[in-house]
């Protein structure tokens, strides 16, 4: 199984969007490229539960799963069918903050390998685990980076954005002391508008940054906005869109860079 951290320290940057839709376009394959449908876990590792909601697997009144496994480090019985094929989901809430608290507290057990430890249990009915982060390093997070093979940064192409950026590939080098293996996978450019300002920052990403940067772009569209009111990937929403058709080439570059798993095989 190869776990896939989807992460940007900045909040608004389709770090959701992009999680969920890598997660269904993985399960599902694609007959064109004739890719055959993958095995995904998708991990909502984000207190407001988006991935969750978008599901119908969101609870506000109890302890969600994941924030059981943080506690625990153990991963069964947390696990929930997302009604799509191929596809489970691990969901979460706003426990998280108490479960964080109690991990804490726990001086006895290692604190930072709860989820390594948990998804370990899983790893061979699994090809993939999308881990879906909030935009912070909390004990959550860090949890998901030391289980981590590779991570994606979703970023708008804005000072805000692009500024965070650089602090959190500081960050993710840090934990490589904790998970020698985690890599940087790429950089995607969400929400692009063509303008004078956008193109500039693109150039200074792709070309001077250093950080390594996918081809695909995700282009600006209204259908991703309107998707989450019905609770839907941008694919599953409307798939003629120019998001969804982008995020089905994202996935395609993906897996022509990095190799595609199925039936616990890396192709």
């Amino acid at each position: 199984m190869k776990t896939i951290s989807v992460i940007n320290l900045k909040g608004g940057v389709g770090k959701t969007t992009t999680a969920t839709s890598l997660a269904e376009l993985l399960a599902e394959g694609d007959k064109k490229r004739k890719r055959p449908g993958s095995r995904v876990l998708l991990f909502d590792n984000d207190k407001q539960g988006n991935a969750s909601k978008l599901f119908g697997v969101y609870d506000r009144e109890h302890e969600a799963q994941a924030c059981r496994i943080l506690k625990t480090g153990r991963i069964a019985g947390n696990i929930t069918d997302t009604q799509e094929p191929n596809m489970d989901i691990i969901p979460c809430n706003y426990f998280m903050e108490l479960a964080e608290l109690d991990l804490k507290a726990d001086q006895e057990h290692a604190q930072h390998e709860r989820y390594k430890t948990a998804l370990d249990e899983v790893a061979g009915h699994y090809d993939y685990c999308i881990i879906d982060n909030p935009p912070d390093l909390g004990m959550n997070v860090i949890n998901a980076l030391v289980a981590t093979d590779e991570i994606i940064i979703p970023v708008y192409l804005d000072a805000y954005s692009l500024d965070g950026l650089e602090e959190l590939v500081e960050q993710i080098n840090q934990i490589k002391a904790l998970n020698p293996k985690a890599r940087l996978s790429g950089v995607l450019i969400a929400d692009y508008e063509k303008t004078d300002t956008s193109e500039e920052a693109e150039a200074w990403l792709r070309n001077r940054s250093g950080f390594p940067v996918f081809v695909q772009k995700i282009r600006h569209s209204k259908k991703v906005k309107d998707a989450t009111i019905y609770g839907q990937t941008p694919c599953h929403y409307n798939i003629r869109s120019g998001a969804a058709q982008d995020y089905k080439k994202f996935v395609a570059e993906y897996v022509g860079l990095y190799g595609h798993q199925v039936a616990g095989e890396r192709r």
